[in-house]
Parts: C-alpha cells; structure tokens; sequence
C-alpha cells in the first residue's frame, strides 16, 4: 500500500476515533429544552402523575425529599406488595420497594428513618429501611378466629400511626369487634391489644404532648380514647345517635378516618355514613359542628399551619356508583368550605409535608366496567399540591 493511501487511512481513523469521543462527551450533556422541562415540571404548583397500578397510601419520607406510595398488583394470598418512592417534586419513581405480603397503609417514624407498611389482609406489618429499602422483617399482629361457621380468618390491618417520640406504632383493625394493636419500634414487639366495643375501628390520631391515642368507628361510642402506655380504654366520646349495637348495621355512624388539632385540642372525622366532617372537642367530648363534603366521605387531614381541614371524598356509593370525588378544603377557625376542587376519578388517601406547604393525595381509577369513566387497563394517579 502507498504511503499516500496509508496517510488516508490513518486521518480517516483519526476522524473516526474523534467523532466517537465527542459523541460519548456529549450524549451525558442533557439538553437545554430538557433542562427547562423539568425545571417547569418541579416548579408547576400542582402535579399529576398517571403511573401505577393499585394505589392506596401515601405518606413522606424522612427529609420530605421524597414520598412513598403502597400498591398491590393483586388481591391474592400469593401476591406481594410494593412501596414506590417518588422524587417529592416531579413524582418520578425513584426506586421500587418489594415486600412479602400485600401493601396498603403506609406510616413513617422520622426520627428512626423507618417504614411501617400495613399489610391489610395477612394482619400484619413489614419493616422497612427508609434510606435503603431493605425490608428489615414483618410483625405479625393478628391471629386467625373462627366465625359461627367455624370459617377461619384473618384481622386485617388498617391505619398505621407512628409516636416519633416514644418509638411506636398504632395498628387498628376494622373488624366486629375492632381491634387496635401496639407496637414497640425499638423492638419490633407487640405490646399490647386492646379489644374496642365498637365496631369497624379504622381512623387514629394520636396526640404525642397528652400521650392519648384516639381511634374512630362504628357503633355507640364512635371515639375511643385510649392511654398507649397502659393499654388501655379510658374515655370515650358517642354522638348519642347510635343506642344499639348488637347489630353492625344498627349503628348510625362511621367514623372512617381521624385527624387532630393538637393545639386548639379538637378531632376532626370523616363519618362514611352521613357524609360528613364531625369536629369534636377533645376536652367535652361533645361535637361541636358537622360539614357536609360529598358522598363516599374518606380521608381526613389537619394542617395546622394553614389551620386548615382537608378531606377526600370517592364521589360514589352503593346507591350513586358513576360519580367523582373532590377534595374539601375547610376553614379550621369557622368550619366554612373554602374551596372544592374536583380530582377524578376516585381520591382516595392524603398526605403533608411537615412544614404543612406541600400536599400529596392518591387518586384510584374506577374499578368496575360500569362507571362512565372506566378505561381498560387506566392507571391510578399521585397528585402533589402546593398549599403556599
């Protein structure tokens, strides 16, 4: 070969070799219409991702850097669980948590860093590593009882409650009766069980200044007030509206969720049964006034920086299955609606940031082929709000 043909081959290489190094310099280099995308995305006041599939809590993560959502991918005894984090900005999945059983109520203790994941249907709680994810094991709470039938089944879990200060946890059991369990986070121990005498415990707040842990449901007294350090029932509060309960279905209320404004001590429920916003004095016991927000009343949260009462309600029920739910936003110093703002199809479960300017809500898409809005294979949302 030439050296004129040599010399060719060797600038050709050269070129070659360049162009491949510049584009592997470049191709890390995001895009400037890219950059400014995602800086619009993060900056938008309010945020809808449409992403998941079988959706139920979400709660923040220590930092408030991201958020953590429970999900299932089935209804099976063979299913697992899944916890999604989201960056707390742009909801982009972060990283997929997998835990042994079904993933539906979510709490976190900020102070240890630890997830506390409700697993409805086996009874029990998984452990997780809020910084890395691993699962650190499961608490079972319930054991299985028999019915009339000699049927065995299992208790299920519902609200996850966290007392950051003494390290525990608050489980409560919807069932006839309910049930609350007590969980010590140091040892990763049940402590106590307490049998309530209603029904269908399900909502709880817990005030850590009075150590009192409230819990919501069915029945004559729709708030218990219970001592966590004895394990023990010792007040309860009743609207007076429910005088037999040896039948379920004879009460007149049920108080679904629960939040509390430690500072002005009031509880504020939303009852499933009326549609309605109960706000009752802690120290009376009395309640004090009622809010209408829409049928198929769910979730409840209070921020107590905004004073501020924020609801979510399904928009359907058994009666009314086509609807759409709404979150209510209640004025905490006169009980006024401040706002409504629709969210279809289904909002189900809500979540603050500490500093009370963020909130997060969970929206499910509709189950059955009926609804006007079904869509074969729709994906449940995450929506993020900015409250400033």
């Amino acid at each position: 070969m030439s050296p004129f043909f040599k010399s060719r081959l060797h600038l050709a290489s050269l070129v070659a070799a360049a162009l491949l190094l510049s584009g592997c310099q470049t191709a890390g280099v995001q895009p400037r219409a890219a950059i400014d995308a995602t800086a619009s995305v993060d900056a938008s006041p309010m945020l809808r991702q449409d992403a998941f599939k079988g959706i139920y809590e979400v709660t923040v993560a220590a930092g408030a850097g991201s958020v953590f959502v429970a999900s299932i991918n089935g209804f099976g005894k063979e299913n697992a669980g899944f916890i999604q984090r989201l960056d707390a900005r742009s909801l982009q999945l972060l990283q997929t948590i997998q835990v042994p059983h079904r993933s539906f109520a979510l709490g976190v203790n900020r102070v240890t860093n630890t997830l506390y994941v409700g697993n409805t249907m086996e009874g029990s709680l998984s452990v997780v590593d809020g910084a890395s994810g691993i699962v650190k094991g499961v608490i079972q709470l319930a054991v299985p009882v028999k019915d009339e039938k000699g049927e065995e089944s299992m208790p299920h879990t519902r609200k996850v409650i966290i007392d950051e200060k003494h390290n525990r946890v608050f489980v409560t059991s919807p069932g006839q009766p309910g049930l609350i369990w007590i969980v010590d986070g140091a040892t990763n121990t049940l402590t106590h069980t307490i049998t309530s005498d209603g029904v269908w415990t399900a909502g709880a707040a817990y005030d850590e200044q009075a150590n009192r842990l409230y819990v919501s449901q069915g029945g004559i007294n729709e708030i218990l007030v219970i001592d966590p350090d004895a394990g023990q029932v010792v007040n309860s509060f009743s609207t007076g509206d429910t005088t037999d309960a040896t039948v379920a279905k004879n009460s007149k209320h049920f108080f679904i969720n629960l939040a509390i404004d430690v500072k002005g001590q009031r509880l504020f429920s939303t009852d499933a049964s009326t549609n309605q916003v109960y706000v009752i004095d802690i120290a009376s016991g009395k309640t004090v006034k009622t809010v209408p927000i829409g049928i198929g009343a769910l979730d409840v949260i209070y921020n107590a920086q905004r004073n501020e009462v924020i609801t979510t309600n399904r928009g359907v029920s058994r009666s009314q299955p086509d609807g759409s739910g709404a979150l209510t936003f209640i004025d905490g110093a006169n009980y006024e609606v401040k706002r409504t703002l629709d969210l279809p199809v289904h909002p189900n479960s809500l979540a603050l940031t500490p500093d009370g300017a963020t909130l997060y809500v969970t929206v499910k898409a509709p189950h059955g082929e009926k609804h006007p809005a079904w869509r074969k294979d729709a994906a449940d949302s995450v929506v993020r709000i900015d409250l400033r």
